[in-house]
């Protein structure tokens, strides 16, 4: 991709220090259940929850299988109030089944990728 100046644009997040949102880099929004979210070959898999959110289920999608596994799965898995971080290395997508119902911030579950 060119910019009209002729110079090269990137379009990937490339080597990330702080953590972005999977809805965008500089998007809050939060995470929807069985929604797919591009992982922008990212290292790292950020999930918080509202105090009143959980998430009970992770899973990773990889382009040379064309399949979808269960990488993370607890009842709960990242509890309400809670962050944790797991490595995803190589995954080309992620989504999770969580529990909430978005009315609010305290029943929202948000994702956000890093490299370091």
């Amino acid at each position: 991709m060119s910019t009209t100046s002729g110079f090269h644009t990137h379009s990937s997040w490339g080597r990330t220090r702080r953590p972005k949102n999977v809805n965008g880099a500089s998007s809050t929004a939060h995470a929807l259940t069985a929604t797919e979210y591009f992982t922008e070959n990212q290292r790292f898999l950020h999930v918080q929850c509202g105090s009143a959110a959980t998430v009970t289920k992770i899973e990773l999608y990889y382009h040379a299988t064309g399949q979808w596994a269960t990488f993370q799965e607890a009842a709960p898995l990242v509890a309400g109030s809670e962050v944790k971080i797991y490595e995803i290395d190589g995954a080309d997508k992620v989504k999770i089944t969580r529990t909430g119902d978005n009315s609010n911030d305290t029943k929202k579950v948000w994702l956000m990728l890093s490299t370091f």
